[in-house]
């Protein structure tokens, strides 16, 4: 059955072709949960738009009080504004939007507490109930640094006003019978359930969009065999400190008689013992510091900040360290060419001079360090 291409699959074949925009694409992940926030805020608005809208025609024939009137005008008009400037605000102005209709509604609620006639106040606490927490998870994902200082603050408003506003004997049950009551319920549950399912399957595909790309992004720039980085990080990499003039060595180091190896060895062998080779360079380096397969039977080690001086130790260092460490495996040796950077040496000059360094240290020998 012919399937339709969707935008991550789009994507991710944009990503295949060239592995570069995995990284980028990853950090873009980062902002779906604001944008389905948003999204879902925007759908609160246009309900609590309905309902007011609702509340002040219920006006124009004669229903409801005073203040509940007063504050359904006012939710009305402000609710439009902020409909009406929606496509012009940015994710700081949802923010904003966010927690001014929180305010707003904890002002809602105070005063169903308090001051407003006993059917108003009844629908103004299960609204509160309702909706403030439905809000409250959006604000949060809007704010993700300040969630949790936005919820225990939210709760502690409403809770401490409930408390005080509990005493007033005017709040009575009948008025739980009030239709609209029933109608509100439906409605806000059916529009809870509804923003529930669409971020339930959204956080879903945001998680397996989220290890597609990471699968995607670790495949181009990891080495099948050995694990470690690939020519084209290296590459990238040497391209950053060309840029930045930063101080760095490069060590182009080859696997001496590889060929033999696998001659009498078997290929198996060969990659047992490239195997082991990256593993032993990578132990030996620090985090900051790039050990990539070059190709075949070579590898590239980028020293960052170090001195002409201490990238010949180090470069020594790893010598005797794979001399020793593949012993458990198959003796083996490497030679090690080493350069090191100079202010206006590009990256393919240094590169020319680190495969010079290496190739004078196979004819001197093998299993020894030139450093040019």
């Amino acid at each position: 059955m012919e399937r339709n291409e969707t935008s991550t699959d789009r994507a991710q074949l944009a990503i295949a072709a060239d592995p570069d925009k995995a990284a980028p694409a990853a950090a873009s992940l980062a902002q779906f949960d604001q944008q389905s926030a948003s999204r879902m805020l925007r759908i609160l608005i246009v309900f609590a738009w309905a309902l007011a809208g609702a509340t002040l025609a219920s006006a124009l024939l004669g229903l409801g009080s005073p203040l509940s009137n007063a504050l359904a005008s006012l939710w009305f008009v402000a609710l439009s504004f902020f409909l009406l400037m929606w496509p012009r605000m940015n994710i700081f102005w949802h923010r904003c939007v966010a927690l001014a209709i929180l305010a707003l509604l904890i002002l809602r609620w105070s005063l169903s507490w308090f001051v407003a006639p006993p059917a108003d106040a009844m629908i103004g606490i299960l609204l509160g109930l309702l909706v403030i927490p439905i809000l409250v998870t959006v604000t949060t994902l809007l704010w993700a640094h300040y969630s949790l200082a936005i919820g225990v603050t939210t709760g502690t408003i409403l809770g401490v006003i409930a408390v005080i506003g509990s005493r007033r004997e005017a709040l009575s049950d009948a008025y739980l019978n009030d239709w609209r009551l029933g109608l509100m319920v439906a409605c806000t549950y059916s529009l809870f359930a509804w923003l529930l399912s669409i971020w339930a399957g959204e956080r879903a595909e945001l998680r397996r969009t989220t290890e597609r790309v990471e699968r995607l992004h670790e495949a181009a720039n990891t080495d099948t065999l050995t694990g470690i980085a690939n020519r084209r990080v290296a590459e990238r990499r040497l391209q950053v400190f060309a840029a930045g003039h930063r101080r760095y060595a490069i060590m182009m180091i080859d696997i001496d008689h590889f060929k033999l190896i696998n001659d009498h060895h078997g290929h198996d062998m060969g990659d047992r013992i490239l195997q082991r080779v990256a593993e032993v360079l990578s132990s030996r380096m620090r985090p900051q510091d790039t050990v990539a397969r070059w190709g075949g039977e070579e590898f590239l080690v980028i020293a960052e900040s170090v001195t002409r001086d201490e990238s010949a130790i180090i470069a020594e260092s790893l010598r005797s360290l794979v001399e020793r460490g593949t012993q458990e495996v198959l003796s083996t040796t490497i030679s090690v060419g080493v350069v090191h950077s100079n202010v206006g040496r590009g990256t393919e000059q240094m590169l020319k001079r680190a495969d010079e360094a290496l190739y004078a240290a196979k004819n001197s020998g093998r299993n020894c360090v030139i450093t040019l």
